[in-house]
Protein backbone atom coordinates (compact mmCIF):
# COMPACT_ATOMS: atom_id res chain seq x y z
CA UNK A 1 0.00 0.00 0.00
CA UNK A 2 1.39 3.34 -1.17
CA UNK A 3 1.93 6.42 1.25
CA UNK A 4 -1.53 8.25 -0.38
CA UNK A 5 -3.69 5.04 0.50
CA UNK A 6 -2.53 4.82 3.92
CA UNK A 7 -2.86 8.86 4.04
CA UNK A 8 -6.25 9.75 3.16
CA UNK A 9 -7.66 9.83 6.13
CA UNK A 10 -5.80 12.76 6.93
CA UNK A 11 -6.14 14.49 3.87
CA UNK A 12 -9.58 14.22 4.27
CA UNK A 13 -9.66 15.91 7.34
CA UNK A 14 -6.70 18.49 6.33
CA UNK A 15 -6.94 19.19 2.07
CA UNK A 16 -8.85 21.89 2.44
CA UNK A 17 -5.95 24.35 3.05
CA UNK A 18 -6.45 27.19 0.62
CA UNK A 19 -7.09 30.28 1.98
CA UNK A 20 -9.96 32.38 0.44
CA UNK A 21 -7.49 34.77 -1.10
CA UNK A 22 -5.59 31.56 -2.81
CA UNK A 23 -8.53 29.96 -3.87
CA UNK A 24 -9.56 33.54 -5.79
CA UNK A 25 -5.91 33.42 -7.31
CA UNK A 26 -6.45 30.37 -8.69
CA UNK A 27 -9.81 31.19 -10.22
CA UNK A 28 -7.99 34.21 -11.38
CA UNK A 29 -5.25 32.12 -13.35
CA UNK A 30 -8.04 29.75 -14.72
CA UNK A 31 -10.16 32.95 -15.89
CA UNK A 32 -8.38 33.79 -19.29
CA UNK A 33 -9.32 29.52 -19.92
CA UNK A 34 -13.05 30.01 -19.47
CA UNK A 35 -14.24 34.11 -20.58
CA UNK A 36 -16.75 33.02 -23.65
CA UNK A 37 -15.12 29.98 -24.52
CA UNK A 38 -17.07 27.22 -23.39
CA UNK A 39 -21.02 28.09 -23.86
CA UNK A 40 -21.75 24.75 -22.55
CA UNK A 41 -20.29 25.65 -19.27
CA UNK A 42 -16.65 25.76 -18.36
CA UNK A 43 -14.59 22.55 -17.57
CA UNK A 44 -11.75 21.85 -14.96
CA UNK A 45 -10.05 18.80 -14.95
CA UNK A 46 -7.66 18.67 -11.51
CA UNK A 47 -5.11 15.95 -11.89
CA UNK A 48 -3.73 14.32 -8.40
CA UNK A 49 -6.93 16.24 -6.98
CA UNK A 50 -6.80 13.63 -4.04
CA UNK A 51 -10.01 14.26 -2.26
CA UNK A 52 -11.52 17.02 -4.32
CA UNK A 53 -11.15 19.93 -1.32
CA UNK A 54 -9.81 22.21 -4.17
CA UNK A 55 -12.15 21.19 -6.84
CA UNK A 56 -15.09 22.20 -4.34
CA UNK A 57 -13.62 25.27 -3.48
CA UNK A 58 -12.96 26.18 -7.62
CA UNK A 59 -16.44 25.09 -8.14
CA UNK A 60 -17.86 27.78 -5.40
CA UNK A 61 -15.56 30.51 -7.47
CA UNK A 62 -16.16 29.99 -10.64
CA UNK A 63 -18.77 28.16 -11.68
CA UNK A 64 -17.18 25.01 -13.73
CA UNK A 65 -17.76 21.77 -13.83
CA UNK A 66 -14.73 19.84 -11.97
CA UNK A 67 -13.74 16.68 -12.84
CA UNK A 68 -11.16 15.00 -9.93
CA UNK A 69 -8.83 12.48 -11.66
CA UNK A 70 -6.35 9.97 -9.11
CA UNK A 71 -5.32 6.88 -8.94
CA UNK A 72 -6.21 6.63 -5.01
CA UNK A 73 -9.43 4.99 -4.43
CA UNK A 74 -8.83 6.10 -0.51
CA UNK A 75 -8.51 9.78 -1.73
CA UNK A 76 -11.46 10.24 -3.96
CA UNK A 77 -13.79 8.73 -1.02
CA UNK A 78 -13.49 12.02 0.09
CA UNK A 79 -14.78 13.27 -3.18
CA UNK A 80 -18.21 15.56 -2.75
CA UNK A 81 -21.30 13.18 -3.90
CA UNK A 82 -23.79 15.81 -3.25
CA UNK A 83 -22.78 18.23 -6.28
CA UNK A 84 -23.19 17.24 -9.59
CA UNK A 85 -20.38 19.70 -11.14
CA UNK A 86 -18.06 17.52 -9.06
CA UNK A 87 -17.17 14.27 -10.25
CA UNK A 88 -14.30 11.82 -9.13
CA UNK A 89 -12.37 9.31 -11.88
CA UNK A 90 -10.24 7.00 -10.80
CA UNK A 91 -7.02 6.95 -13.15
CA UNK A 92 -3.52 8.29 -13.81
CA UNK A 93 -1.95 11.30 -15.19
CA UNK A 94 -0.36 9.13 -17.98
CA UNK A 95 -3.34 7.60 -19.27
CA UNK A 96 -6.39 9.42 -18.79
CA UNK A 97 -10.01 7.82 -19.72
CA UNK A 98 -11.40 10.90 -21.17
CA UNK A 99 -12.16 11.65 -24.90
CA UNK A 100 -9.80 14.49 -26.63
CA UNK A 101 -9.88 18.34 -25.97
CA UNK A 102 -12.69 18.13 -23.48
CA UNK A 103 -11.49 19.93 -20.96
CA UNK A 104 -11.10 23.73 -21.01
CA UNK A 105 -8.34 23.75 -18.18
CA UNK A 106 -6.24 21.59 -16.62
CA UNK A 107 -4.95 22.20 -12.57
CA UNK A 108 -2.19 20.21 -11.05
CA UNK A 109 -1.46 21.61 -7.34
CA UNK A 110 1.94 20.29 -5.66
CA UNK A 111 1.52 16.61 -7.48
CA UNK A 112 3.55 17.08 -11.31
CA UNK A 113 6.55 15.41 -9.29
CA UNK A 114 4.27 12.30 -7.90
CA UNK A 115 3.65 11.18 -11.67
CA UNK A 116 5.89 8.23 -12.56
CA UNK A 117 5.88 9.38 -16.10
CA UNK A 118 5.90 13.01 -17.06
CA UNK A 119 6.19 12.91 -20.53
CA UNK A 120 3.24 10.78 -20.93
CA UNK A 121 0.94 12.99 -18.48
CA UNK A 122 2.08 16.22 -20.42
CA UNK A 123 1.05 14.21 -23.57
CA UNK A 124 -2.18 13.94 -22.15
CA UNK A 125 -2.66 17.24 -21.17
CA UNK A 126 -2.03 18.19 -24.55
CA UNK A 127 -4.52 15.72 -25.64
CA UNK A 128 -7.35 16.53 -23.27
CA UNK A 129 -7.37 19.80 -22.76
CA UNK A 130 -8.98 22.10 -26.07
CA UNK A 131 -6.69 24.06 -28.28
CA UNK A 132 -6.16 27.28 -26.67
CA UNK A 133 -6.82 25.68 -23.13
CA UNK A 134 -5.03 26.19 -20.41
CA UNK A 135 -2.46 24.03 -18.56
CA UNK A 136 -1.73 25.46 -14.69
CA UNK A 137 1.21 23.65 -12.26
CA UNK A 138 2.06 24.28 -8.96
CA UNK A 139 5.23 22.67 -7.95
CA UNK A 140 8.14 23.27 -5.90
CA UNK A 141 11.54 24.58 -6.82
CA UNK A 142 14.09 21.93 -6.23
CA UNK A 143 16.71 24.13 -5.67
CA UNK A 144 18.28 24.65 -2.53
CA UNK A 145 19.43 22.19 0.53
CA UNK A 146 16.00 22.29 2.08
CA UNK A 147 13.87 20.84 -0.97
CA UNK A 148 16.98 18.18 -1.76
CA UNK A 149 15.96 16.82 1.65
CA UNK A 150 12.38 17.02 0.72
CA UNK A 151 13.04 15.27 -2.78
CA UNK A 152 15.10 12.43 -0.90
CA UNK A 153 12.24 12.18 1.86
CA UNK A 154 10.08 11.45 -1.29
CA UNK A 155 11.97 9.04 -2.72
CA UNK A 156 12.64 7.04 0.54
CA UNK A 157 8.41 6.69 0.73
CA UNK A 158 9.12 5.29 -2.90
CA UNK A 159 7.38 8.18 -4.34
CA UNK A 160 9.25 9.75 -7.89
CA UNK A 161 10.19 13.05 -5.99
CA UNK A 162 10.97 14.33 -9.64
CA UNK A 163 10.94 17.94 -9.24
CA UNK A 164 12.13 20.39 -11.89
CA UNK A 165 12.96 24.35 -11.62
CA UNK A 166 10.64 26.87 -13.21
CA UNK A 167 13.32 26.99 -16.01
CA UNK A 168 13.08 22.95 -16.50
CA UNK A 169 9.01 23.16 -16.34
CA UNK A 170 8.93 25.56 -18.74
CA UNK A 171 10.98 24.10 -21.59
CA UNK A 172 9.58 20.33 -20.82
CA UNK A 173 6.07 21.51 -21.65
CA UNK A 174 7.36 23.58 -24.53
CA UNK A 175 8.81 20.37 -25.81
CA UNK A 176 5.44 19.13 -25.71
CA UNK A 177 3.09 21.56 -27.89
CA UNK A 178 2.27 23.66 -24.32
CA UNK A 179 3.86 26.95 -24.32
CA UNK A 180 3.84 28.84 -20.74
CA UNK A 181 5.83 30.72 -17.95
CA UNK A 182 6.43 30.71 -14.82
CA UNK A 183 6.00 32.73 -12.10
CA UNK A 184 7.70 32.50 -8.54
CA UNK A 185 5.10 32.48 -5.58
CA UNK A 186 5.82 32.16 -1.70
CA UNK A 187 9.12 29.99 -0.31
CA UNK A 188 10.24 27.54 -2.69
CA UNK A 189 6.59 27.41 -4.74
CA UNK A 190 6.17 28.57 -8.50
CA UNK A 191 2.89 28.16 -10.76
CA UNK A 192 3.37 27.31 -14.18
CA UNK A 193 0.55 28.42 -16.94
CA UNK A 194 0.80 27.24 -19.87
CA UNK A 195 -1.74 27.23 -23.53
CA UNK A 196 -2.80 23.94 -25.63
CA UNK A 197 -1.12 24.95 -29.23
CA UNK A 198 -2.95 23.46 -32.25
CA UNK A 199 -2.61 20.06 -32.26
Amino acid sequence: MGFFNWAAPLFGVFANRWSSATIDDIAGWLSPYMRGECPDGCHVLDVGGGTGALAARLHDATGARVTVLDPTPEMLAYVPDDVDAITGVLGTAEAMPFDASVFDAVIVTDAFHHFRDQDAAAREFQRVVRCGGGVIVVDLDPSGWFMRVIARGEKVLGEPGAFFTPEEMCAFFAAHGIEGTCERMKGPAYRYTGTVREQ
